[in-house]
This record gives structure tokens, C-alpha cells and sequence, in this order.
């Protein structure tokens, strides 16, 4: 089938978004469809508005191989623009994942996430997410809500969104993994060039100066350098622009890692890595539980002393990669019911 993807798969703004739109590629053309991923935003649009952002000065260059690397990541997807979605003959449209039904994001309040402008093709989603958007926001706006009844199958991507959708349709929807959960992580993964010198990674949007310092102590503590992918943090020694199918191999290189974000956490985790995972969100610490690596998790309580603690504990693969096998075959058997619920 040639199956529409409604999702964000923009890297500029966050590598996570695309890694997950491109696992997700890759699990529906094993299943031998034919994946599209919709244009929300023209890709040129997106470039240009990362380029000519005047401010931070001193981020310029980085923005200048954001871009180049955001082209070179967009070209391993096909896509089609909104306007033109109608006549590409899709056979059905899948939505998600990521969190493309939190309204409280401005971004999203548009019945295009939701099922709308498709008019009959045949309707799925997959680890979809409202984040952490509370229950009223859905009934304040019914212009997008309305068309979640319409949809064949909902599978979610937490117990908030599973919640939020059982009071508004009145079914429970099965909760399913991340899409980069469902593939080996050496095919989302490319090479770079990673320092000589041993580091510790950082990915995080950024943190209070109190875990800023709790981290750079570590990382003298232990003669490593203090390298952040994509983003700038004063306190980093090094940033290093990627694409987002390198990210994941700087985390391969790295002696251990220091993260905030939901992807930074998966990706940590599939790389074995020696960690701290300090979840700046709910979902954060939701995924590390889900695979049950909750060993790692540090709060804004954490000392010095607890976070080399954490830092020191060693990584259990075996009971990793068995969590993750039970879950990927759970996940992808329910996507595959999905799918084939359309073609009857």
C-alpha cells in the first residue's frame, strides 16, 4: 500500500523528531509498503528560517551546517506537500508519533494532525502523544478533536494520551513503542568523526547552573571533555554539529552521557551507555521506566556524589536487549494488525 505519514520529521529543531519519522519508514517498508511523509512546512521554508535567524551571532556557522546537515537528512525520506496530498493517491494515512496531538503547542492546533482534509482514505495511528496537554485543551478545540473518532485504530505512545482518548472516545487504545525502538540502532546511525580525546556527551536543551556544576565537576573529576551535539552550552568544551543519523554514533563514542531529552534518553540507552538521565519532562523518565533502566534516572535533588554514583553503575546489556525484544515485538505486531486492518 502507499501509506501518507502525518508527523514532524524536521531535524533542525529536533533531531528526535526525524529520527522517529525515519524508523518509522524503515519498519513500514519492511512490511513492503510504500511510506510518504505529508509537508507541513516547506523544507526550503525551514532552512532559510534557520539561516537567517539573526541571533545568537556566535551560532551562526553551526546554523550554516545545521542546514546542510538537515538536507542531507530530509533527502532519505519521500515526500509530498499538503496541498498536493489529495491527488497522491495515498491508500491511508498513518499519524505520528511524536507529539502531534498536544494542542497546547500552537503548532498542532490544526485538524491536518488529526485526520482532517483526507476526506474518505482509510485512517491509523501510531504512537501518537497529546504530551503532557491536559484533558480540557482537547474539548476547547473540537475543530481538530472531531476527527479522532474517524481514525480505524489509535495506538499511543503513553498512559496520559491512552487516558485523555478514553474519556473523549470512550475506547482504550493499546500503547506501543517508540518507532526508533522498533529497528537495530545501527541502521539509524552514520558515521562522523568523534573527538580523540575521551568525553562525556551532553544533550539537553539546557539545565539550572546547580546541575550545570554538578556536571562539569564530574567531567574534570575524570579528565573527560564535555561535548554537546546541536546544541551551545557555554559550559560545553566542545559542540559539534551532526546530522541526526550521526547523533547516535557520537553517543557510541563517548566514555558516558548526561541527558535531558526523551530521544537523548533512547538513544543512550541503545548505545549501552554508562549514565544520568535527568528527565526535564514526564516522558523522559516514562521511556527510561518503560525499558526498565530506571537505575539511571537522577532528579534536581542529585548531589555531586549521586551522580557519579549513578554514573559509575554499569551498563546491563542482557537485561536491556531482552526488555527491548519483548517490547519491539509487541509494537510492531500491533502496527501490523493496524495496517492490515486497512487493507481488508
Amino acid at each position: 500500500m502507499k501509506i501518507g505519514i502525518i508527523t514532524i520529521y524536521e531535524p533542525i529543531t529536533n533531531m528526535g523528531s526525524f529520527l522517529q519519522a525515519y524508523a518509522l519508514k524503515l519498519v513500514i517498508e519492511s512490511m513492503g509498503h510504500e511510506p510518504y511523509f505529508v509537508e507541513n512546512v516547506p523544507a526550503l521554508k525551514t532552512a532559510l528560517k534557520c539561516v537567517l535567524k539573526i541571533n545568537p551571532k556566535r551560532e551562526f556557522f553551526l546554523r550554516i551546517k545545521k542546514t546542510i546537515s538537515f538536507f542531507c537528512d530530509i533527502k532519505k525520506l519521500r515526500t509530498v506537500s499538503r496541498i498536493g496530498m489529495k491527488k497522491a493517491g495515498f491508500d491511508c494515512m498513518l499519524y505520528g508519533s511524536d507529539e502531534i496531538w498536544n494542542m497546547e503547542n500552537p503548532y498542532f492546533k490544526d485538524p491536518f494532525f488529526f485526520g482532517g482534509e483526507v476526506g474518505k482514505v482509510k485512517r491509523i495511528a501510531y504512537a501518537v502523544s497529546a504530551g503532557a496537554m491536559k484533558k480540557e485543551t482537547l474539548y476547547q478545540n473540537l475543530e481538530c478533536a472531531k476527527y479522532l473518532s474517524e481514525l480505524e485504530i489509535i495506538l499511543v505512545r503513553d498512559i496520559h494520551t491512552r487516558q485523555i482518548l478514553l474519556d473523549y472516545l470512550g475506547k482504550e487504545c493499546k500503547i506501543v513503542c517508540d518507532p526508533t525502538l522498533l529497528v537495530p540502532v545501527s541502521e539509524l546511525s552514520e558515521s562522523i568523526t568523534c573527538p580523540k580525546e575521551k568525553y562525556l556527551l551532553v544533550y539537553t536543551y539546557g539545565v539550572d547552573k546547580h546541575m550545570e556544576k554538578v556536571v562539569v565537576d564530574y567531567a574534570r573529576k575524570y579528565n573527560l571533555k564535555i561535548v554537546s551535539p546541536c546544541f551551545w552550552h557555554l559550559w560545553a568544551d566542545k559542540v559539534i554539529e551532526c546530522s541526526a543519523l550521526q547523533f547516535s554514533t557520537l553517543i557510541q563514542g563517548a566514555e558516558c552521557v548526561f541527558t535531558t531529552t526523551f530521544h537523548g534518553a533512547i538513544f543512550t540507552l541503545l548505545n549501552h551507555k554508562r549514565c544520568c538521565i535527568y528527565p526535564a519532562r514526564e516522558k523522559v523518565k516514562d521511556v527510561v521506566v518503560q525499558l526498565g533502566e530506571d537505575v539511571h534516572l537522577i532528579d534536581k535533588t542529585c548531589t555531586e556524589n549521586n551522580f557519579e554514583k549513578v554514573m559509575s553503575i554499569p551498563f546491563d546489556q542482557d537485561r536491556f536487549e531482552n526488555n527491548l525484544l519483548n517490547i519491539r515485538k509487541e509494537s510492531r505486531k500491533q502496527l501490523e494488525v493496524a495496517i492490515k486492518c486497512l487493507e481488508k
